[in-house]
């Protein structure tokens, strides 16, 4: 059960092809991600955009371990920063950046790619303690934000950080 309800969050976006502009080219990375970056490397400052463009990297590279390190904290931020702006439509847009980002990549990889991560769901444990050695994320999530309807700085005032990474950690990715 848990693995099926991971899979549908995590996986169709990735599986799709991408057909539309790319709304995110005007999003800076906060470090030049022309590589595929080890885990050593992964900062919480990195937004889920500096992660999935990574993460695509490993997968070009067939490095998939890596790949499915990197996706699993850009959705996880990616469900924080949900949880964080006012405006909850702007979800969608984790969705529209990994189809955008993805999809372009060989089908193949992205298969193999998609049955290292459905081998990883079975055992969350690494992943869980580095996603909380990591910590929350600290950057500004600009790239929700400017897709939504907001005041502001479009994030909900005085929002709990502490409980939403508690949600995200333990609701969203079910780690143990």
């Amino acid at each position: 059960m848990r693995k099926g309800f991971l899979l549908t969050l995590l996986l169709p976006p990735f599986l799709m092809c991408a057909s539309s502009s790319n709304l995110f080219d005007e999003n800076k990375p906060l470090v030049a991600l022309s590589s595929c970056m080890e885990r050593v490397e992964i900062k919480n400052s990195h937004t889920p955009v500096d992660l999935f463009k990574s993460s695509a990297k490993c997968i070009e590279e067939e490095k998939y371990p890596q790949a499915v390190e990197l996706y699993l904290v850009a959705t996880a931020y990616g469900y924080f920063d949900g949880a964080r702006v006012v405006d909850k439509s702007t979800r969608q847009v984790l969705d529209t950046l990994k189809t955008e980002i993805f999809g372009p990549l060989d089908a193949n990889k992205r298969n193999q790619f998609a049955e290292v991560l459905r081998t990883k769901l079975d055992d969350m444990k690494s992943s869980c303690n580095f996603l909380e050695k990591l910590g929350k994320p600290t950057y500004y999530p600009k790239y929700m934000v400017q897709n939504g309807v907001t005041r502001g700085d479009g994030l909900i005032l005085n929002y709990d950080a502490r409980v939403i990474w508690e949600d995200t950690r333990f609701s969203y990715l079910k780690c143990p």
